[in-house]
């Protein structure tokens, strides 16, 4: 009985030392997450408050398994650099209040599968793995999810989990099947060291993205479904985030910017506002990673009445970098209708629109665009830079997520204008990328190989029909054998007889392109974009046209305006500007 309640007594006792203001996130993923850049001298000073648990046994610095120190990389294992976790802590403590401390737990291996966090699986991945990855994995016993919820469990001793931050999918790159592991992953967490997933919100890095020739940059949508899968997910963004030579890995600036956005995130789901505590004790070179020096000037913009703009934002800071600050930035107009950060034109006139970003300091810039808004604006078109050409169909595809899935069983029409800069084939994959049935390469297998079209450089609609064999949600155009530009508009999928539109922004009138990507770099593919389509894209009408009269695209008069109304539904060129009847 004595020995009992003793025990009881000791287990109150180490009970009361955990500090509720010690706020732990744990940390795991591949080699973003286990930093690939080497740290500045404005990286080797960190804030007492922002503490890393090793991992494993450190000689340089000397550090010893299980035990805390301050957070000064490298924070994973000896020869690791700045990554995720640096600047994430840093702007933690630089918000929370001066009486809470951050603490990250993190492992992770260059180029692991995300099965190298499941248990049962990572002796049979180990066997197979590089001798470089083999010995990371040593550092670990082998098993990297054992030894993260050990270490957690270490952390729990001192400190209340507040989050998991995940940074891996390169390895795994377009695998739809990946929300999927992961989230097994991260019911085990909450199971194994007895965490609520209201209480534990998982934040999600982008890999390299697009726009700055990420060659992973397709994974970006799967991840972007994880919140699909886990209700608590939350996807951070890479966008305009700069990265390495290897369009793999960021930059010691672009890991800045992603732990920071981590710390944005973290910091929303805690109810706060991304700002620094205004009595917060700043290292004044740190102090100039946060602020913003200048927002770069937009130029002046004209709409069709009926589409939509966005604005890509971007600013200078005071240390030097630049940042992408779309997704943060605050637009709005008395004169135009502002929703979801584009600028509506529903009806002619001019007008500006304001664009303000608060920085983490606190501190406010603004910026002013004029805009018009008219009824002759130009035609807009998707404009996919596909390189060279390739060998085969499949070698550059471009994806159009649908809004709405089919029905299996269900006839649907297919329609898009195409025109490209060299002759080849288009052809249409129609593909249900929700599917469990997996091909080698962990791609949906459930796919139809419809037939190839002719494509020109002159621009021409292009109809698939088609019985669906499988509740498609994605529709690939496979142009491997066109080189250049090839230019879509108009891309249309319905049932057939139904007026519902499955596709979204398919007239390309919004600057929207979430539904819309291209395989990654590795394919030559070099850009999508959405962009004006100037009158000299098309074949121009013959000397001495009159007033109003009214050509196709390959310049030949079809009609004047007595009898435009009596032209069926296409575009057409009227007085030199491009018209949709």
């Amino acid at each position: 009985m004595m020995t009992c309640a003793l025990l009881a007594v000791s287990l109150l006792g180490a009970r009361a030392e955990v500090d509720p203001n010690f706020y732990v996130y744990l940390c795991f993923g591949q080699s973003n997450m286990e930093g690939q850049a080497k740290a500045e001298t404005v990286d080797m000073t960190v804030d007492p408050r922002f503490k890393t648990l090793a991992c494993v046994d450190f000689t340089n610095p000397v550090r010893k398994k299980g035990q805390w120190y301050d957070a000064v990389p490298p924070i994973v294992r000896q020869w690791t650099n700045v990554g995720m976790a640096d600047y994430f802590g840093r702007t933690m403590v630089a918000a929370l209040p001066a009486g809470v401390k951050v603490g990250v737990v993190d492992v992770a291996i260059g180029g692991v599968d995300i099965k190298a966090f499941m248990s049962e699986q990572v002796a049979d991945y180990v066997k197979t793995a590089e001798s470089w990855m083999k010995s990371a994995f040593a550092e670990y016993d082998n098993d990297p999810y054992k030894r993260l919820v050990e270490m957690a469990k270490i952390a729990q001793q001192q400190g209340v989990i507040k989050g998991i931050l995940l940074h891996q999918g390169e390895t795994n790159n377009g695998q739809a099947d990946w929300p999927q592991k992961v989230k097994t992953i991260y019911d085990r967490l909450l199971s194994d060291l007895g965490l609520n997933a209201a209480d534990v919100p998982l934040f999600a890095g982008e890999t390299v993205n697009a726009d700055v020739g990420g060659t992973c940059s397709l994974h970006n949508s799967i991840i972007a479904r994880l919140p699909q899968t886990i209700a608590n997910a939350h996807v951070v963004r890479s966008n305009g985030c700069p990265c390495a030579s290897d369009n793999i890995h960021f930059t010691v600036a672009g890991y800045r910017t992603m732990g920071k956005r981590y710390a944005y995130e973290a910091l929303r789901t805690l109810g706060l506002e991304p700002r620094a505590a205004a009595d917060y004790a700043w290292n004044s070179a740190l102090k100039d990673v946060y602020a913003l020096k200048s927002l770069d000037p937009i130029d002046d913009i004209t709409v069709k009445v009926g589409g939509a703009r966005a604005f890509k934002v971007w600013g200078t800071f005071a240390d030097g970098h630049r940042e992408d600050l779309t997704a943060e930035a605050a637009i709005s107009s008395s004169d135009f209708v502002i929703a979801d950060g584009m600028l509506k034109a529903t009806e002619a006139k001019k007008g500006t629109v304001t664009i303000a970003y608060t920085d983490f300091l606190g501190t406010t810039l603004t910026t002013t665009v004029n805009v018009e808004a008219t009824d002759q604006g130009a035609n807009r078109l998707l404009v996919v830079d596909n390189g060279t050409a390739g060998s085969n169909a499949w070698d550059k595809e471009m994806f159009c997520d649908l809004a709405t899935p089919m029905t299996k069983g269900k006839t649907y029409v297919v329609k898009a204008t195409i025109k490209a800069d060299t002759k080849g084939n288009c052809t249409l994959w129609p593909r249900w990328d929700a599917s469990t049935n997996r091909d080698q390469w962990g791609n949906s297998a459930d796919v139809q190989y419809l037939a190839s079209q002719a494509i020109t450089t002159v621009a021409q609609e292009y109809t698939w029909e088609f019985r669906a064999d499988f509740p498609h949600d994605c529709l690939i155009f496979a142009i491997g054998d066109l080189g250049g530009k090839v230019c879509f508009d108009d891309v249309s999928c319905r049932e057939k007889g139904s007026d519902v539109e499955l596709t979204s922004n398919g007239n390309f009138e919004s600057d929207d392109l979430s539904h819309w990507r291209i395989l990654d770099s590795w394919s030559g593919m070099k850009s999508i974009k959405i962009e004006d389509e100037a009158v000299t894209a098309v074949a121009a009408p013959k000397a001495g046209a009159a007033e109003g009269d009214v050509y196709n695209l390959q310049g030949v008069k079809v009609g004047s305006g007595r009898n435009a109304g009596a032209l069926r539904g296409g575009l057409y060129i009227v007085n030199g500007r491009k018209m949709v009847k």
